[in-house]
Protein backbone atom coordinates (compact mmCIF):
# COMPACT_ATOMS: atom_id res chain seq x y z
CA UNK A 1 0.00 0.00 0.00
CA UNK A 2 1.25 3.44 -0.89
CA UNK A 3 0.10 6.88 -1.83
CA UNK A 4 -0.49 7.40 -5.53
CA UNK A 5 2.07 9.29 -7.60
CA UNK A 6 1.45 11.10 -10.90
CA UNK A 7 2.65 8.09 -12.88
CA UNK A 8 -0.32 6.13 -11.46
CA UNK A 9 -2.89 8.35 -13.19
CA UNK A 10 -3.63 5.97 -16.06
CA UNK A 11 -3.97 2.93 -13.77
CA UNK A 12 -6.29 4.77 -11.38
CA UNK A 13 -8.35 6.04 -14.32
CA UNK A 14 -8.71 2.49 -15.65
CA UNK A 15 -10.08 1.36 -12.28
CA UNK A 16 -12.47 4.32 -12.07
CA UNK A 17 -13.85 3.41 -15.50
CA UNK A 18 -14.62 -0.07 -14.14
CA UNK A 19 -16.26 1.40 -11.05
CA UNK A 20 -18.32 4.00 -12.93
CA UNK A 21 -18.88 2.62 -16.44
CA UNK A 22 -21.66 5.10 -17.25
CA UNK A 23 -19.79 8.19 -16.08
CA UNK A 24 -18.68 10.12 -19.19
CA UNK A 25 -16.28 12.58 -17.52
CA UNK A 26 -13.64 10.34 -15.97
CA UNK A 27 -10.21 11.89 -16.34
CA UNK A 28 -7.45 11.32 -13.79
CA UNK A 29 -4.76 13.93 -14.23
CA UNK A 30 -1.19 13.47 -12.97
CA UNK A 31 -1.19 17.05 -11.67
CA UNK A 32 -4.34 16.36 -9.64
CA UNK A 33 -2.64 13.37 -8.02
CA UNK A 34 0.17 15.77 -7.05
CA UNK A 35 -2.38 18.17 -5.54
CA UNK A 36 -3.97 15.36 -3.54
CA UNK A 37 -0.56 14.28 -2.26
CA UNK A 38 0.18 17.87 -1.20
CA UNK A 39 -3.09 18.16 0.74
CA UNK A 40 -2.52 16.97 4.33
CA UNK A 41 -6.16 15.92 4.63
CA UNK A 42 -6.54 13.90 1.43
CA UNK A 43 -4.98 10.56 0.55
CA UNK A 44 -5.19 8.55 -2.65
CA UNK A 45 -3.90 5.07 -1.85
CA UNK A 46 -3.12 2.39 -4.40
CA UNK A 47 -2.40 -1.30 -4.26
CA UNK A 48 -0.18 -2.74 -6.96
CA UNK A 49 1.02 -6.08 -8.18
CA UNK A 50 3.66 -6.65 -10.84
CA UNK A 51 3.97 -2.87 -11.35
CA UNK A 52 0.25 -2.60 -12.17
CA UNK A 53 -2.32 -0.64 -10.14
CA UNK A 54 -4.93 -3.20 -9.06
CA UNK A 55 -6.83 -1.24 -6.43
CA UNK A 56 -7.38 2.23 -5.06
CA UNK A 57 -9.19 4.12 -2.31
CA UNK A 58 -9.52 7.86 -1.69
CA UNK A 59 -9.59 9.04 1.95
CA UNK A 60 -10.63 12.54 2.98
CA UNK A 61 -10.29 13.96 6.50
CA UNK A 62 -12.88 16.66 7.14
CA UNK A 63 -12.87 19.27 9.87
CA UNK A 64 -15.73 18.86 12.30
CA UNK A 65 -17.11 21.16 15.01
CA UNK A 66 -18.69 18.32 16.99
CA UNK A 67 -15.73 16.78 18.80
CA UNK A 68 -13.06 19.34 19.52
CA UNK A 69 -10.24 18.99 17.02
CA UNK A 70 -11.20 15.51 15.82
CA UNK A 71 -12.02 15.23 12.13
CA UNK A 72 -14.30 12.70 10.52
CA UNK A 73 -13.12 10.61 7.58
CA UNK A 74 -14.80 9.86 4.27
CA UNK A 75 -13.75 6.99 2.00
CA UNK A 76 -14.61 7.17 -1.67
CA UNK A 77 -14.06 5.22 -4.85
CA UNK A 78 -12.94 1.89 -3.45
CA UNK A 79 -12.20 -0.35 -6.42
CA UNK A 80 -10.13 -3.47 -7.01
CA UNK A 81 -9.72 -4.89 -10.51
CA UNK A 82 -12.20 -7.76 -10.97
CA UNK A 83 -9.55 -10.45 -11.47
CA UNK A 84 -7.88 -9.47 -8.17
CA UNK A 85 -11.00 -9.29 -6.00
CA UNK A 86 -11.05 -11.67 -3.06
CA UNK A 87 -7.25 -11.74 -2.77
CA UNK A 88 -6.83 -9.20 0.04
CA UNK A 89 -6.12 -5.97 -1.83
CA UNK A 90 -9.46 -4.36 -0.91
CA UNK A 91 -9.17 -5.31 2.75
CA UNK A 92 -5.59 -4.01 2.82
CA UNK A 93 -6.64 -0.72 1.22
CA UNK A 94 -9.47 -0.25 3.70
CA UNK A 95 -7.25 -1.18 6.64
CA UNK A 96 -4.65 1.33 5.49
CA UNK A 97 -7.28 4.06 5.10
CA UNK A 98 -8.72 3.25 8.53
CA UNK A 99 -5.31 3.31 10.19
CA UNK A 100 -4.55 6.67 8.58
CA UNK A 101 -7.86 7.99 9.96
CA UNK A 102 -7.05 6.58 13.42
CA UNK A 103 -3.58 8.12 13.29
CA UNK A 104 -5.24 11.48 12.61
CA UNK A 105 -7.71 10.98 15.53
CA UNK A 106 -10.78 10.74 13.31
CA UNK A 107 -14.05 10.29 15.18
CA UNK A 108 -15.60 8.07 12.50
CA UNK A 109 -15.13 6.90 8.96
CA UNK A 110 -17.92 6.93 6.40
CA UNK A 111 -18.23 5.59 2.89
CA UNK A 112 -20.78 5.47 0.15
CA UNK A 113 -21.46 2.67 -2.26
CA UNK A 114 -23.86 2.52 -5.19
CA UNK A 115 -27.05 0.69 -4.27
CA UNK A 116 -26.49 -1.79 -7.13
CA UNK A 117 -23.16 -3.03 -5.72
CA UNK A 118 -24.44 -5.84 -3.51
CA UNK A 119 -21.13 -7.72 -3.35
CA UNK A 120 -19.35 -4.55 -2.26
CA UNK A 121 -21.94 -4.09 0.50
CA UNK A 122 -21.19 -7.59 1.79
CA UNK A 123 -17.48 -6.71 1.76
CA UNK A 124 -18.06 -3.52 3.79
CA UNK A 125 -20.33 -5.34 6.23
CA UNK A 126 -17.59 -7.95 6.77
CA UNK A 127 -15.28 -5.05 7.65
CA UNK A 128 -17.80 -3.91 10.32
CA UNK A 129 -19.33 -1.00 8.40
CA UNK A 130 -22.99 -0.37 9.23
CA UNK A 131 -25.06 0.26 6.13
CA UNK A 132 -28.36 0.44 8.00
CA UNK A 133 -27.87 3.33 10.45
CA UNK A 134 -27.83 6.18 7.93
CA UNK A 135 -28.95 7.05 4.44
CA UNK A 136 -26.71 8.89 2.02
CA UNK A 137 -28.12 11.60 -0.20
CA UNK A 138 -26.12 13.18 -3.00
CA UNK A 139 -26.59 15.70 -5.73
CA UNK A 140 -24.23 16.00 -8.68
CA UNK A 141 -23.40 19.56 -9.64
Amino acid sequence: MREAVPEDARGVETLYRLLLPDHPGIEVLPERINQIAANPDSFLFVCEEDNRIIGTVHLHLCMDALSGNRPFAVVERVIVSPEMQGKGCGAALMSHAEQTAVDRSALKIMLSSASRRGEAHLFYTALDYDGEGSKLFKKYL
